[in-house]
């Protein structure tokens, strides 16, 4: 009852109510990583809330005991990750799976999800911040399309990749399907991928640091790559685009979730 009364109170977005943190869980069935319609009815509500600049929301995924520690770590990760698809007009952190509790139990199939404000956090070593995805933003990359300036640089906003990956996360669909709009209404545009790190070293800002996908030392370069590889898949002439990975060459001095990014440059206009 009380975590019941805690959701309503932040879903009528009442500020004088946040003084502490808000916790609620959402239940799998065995097995099940997928929301069904009532879980999305639930997340629906917290999304109507007004003051989302306000809070950060930290998301845990969790499995019962029955099967195997890799595959019980994979499926709370799955379940955390689609609960995440879901709130990312949020600033997310950490959204990671934890894999099995104690007991076979079936509240134990759950994703917790936790509410607090941005004022309280205090940073951990190791997580991972994951700024909104805004249709602002998406309008914005349009207008800056149809002033187009040779040399200009703009931040691909919504694009986003797995830890210390080159692997495209499915919510940067979006992003990606508008990016794909405009380079197809804009076809006298050539352009440059320009692939950034975070957390470099800015006494070696030219080296980069490990794809654990690969081994490779060139997440910078291989992110890069991943976007024009999936523009060129759907369509995207590769005459008009190329990339390059920066490593640690131009911070932006905002902060580890700024420089942990994907350019795009306007390198010609035909």
């Amino acid at each position: 009852m009380k975590a019941t009364l805690a959701f309503l109170i932040f879903v009528m977005g009442a500020q004088t109510y946040a003084q502490e943190d808000l916790l609620f869980s959402i239940y799998f069935d065995h097995d099940q990583y997928t929301l069904d319609h009532t879980h999305l009815t639930r997340i629906d509500s917290l999304n109507k809330v007004q003051d989302k600049a306000l809070y950060d929301v930290h998301i845990k995924g969790f499995t019962n005991s029955i099967g195997s520690g890799p595959y019980n770590l994979e499926l709370s990760r799955k379940r955390a990750e689609e609960v995440k698809k879901q709130l990312r007009s949020f600033t997310i952190i950490s959204s990671i799976g934890h894999g099995a509790l104690g007991t076979e139990a079936a509240n134990n199939r759950r994703v917790e999800v936790l509410f607090h404000l941005k004022s309280r956090h205090i940073p951990l070593p190791g997580e991972r911040i994951e700024l909104p995805i805004r249709l602002d933003t998406l309008a914005n990359l349009a207008k800056r399309f149809d002033m187009p300036i040779v040399g200009e640089k703009i931040a691909l906003a919504g694009i986003l990749f797995y830890p210390d990956q080159d692997v495209i996360m499915d919510e940067s669909v979006p992003a990606l399907e508008r990016l794909i709009g405009l380079l197809n209404y804009h076809r006298n545009l050539k352009f440059k991928l320009i692939g950034h790190i975070c957390c470099g070293d800015p006494e070696r800002p030219a080296m980069d640091v490990i794809n654990t996908r690969t081994g490779e030392k060139n997440l910078s370069e291989a992110r890069a790559r991943s976007v024009y590889l999936y523009l060129l898949k759907k369509g995207i002439d590769r005459r008009r685009m190329r990339y390059i990975g920066m490593a640690y060459r131009q911070p932006t001095k905002k902060g580890d979730e700024f420089d942990r990014r994907v350019e795009i440059e306007i390198t010609s206009i035909d």
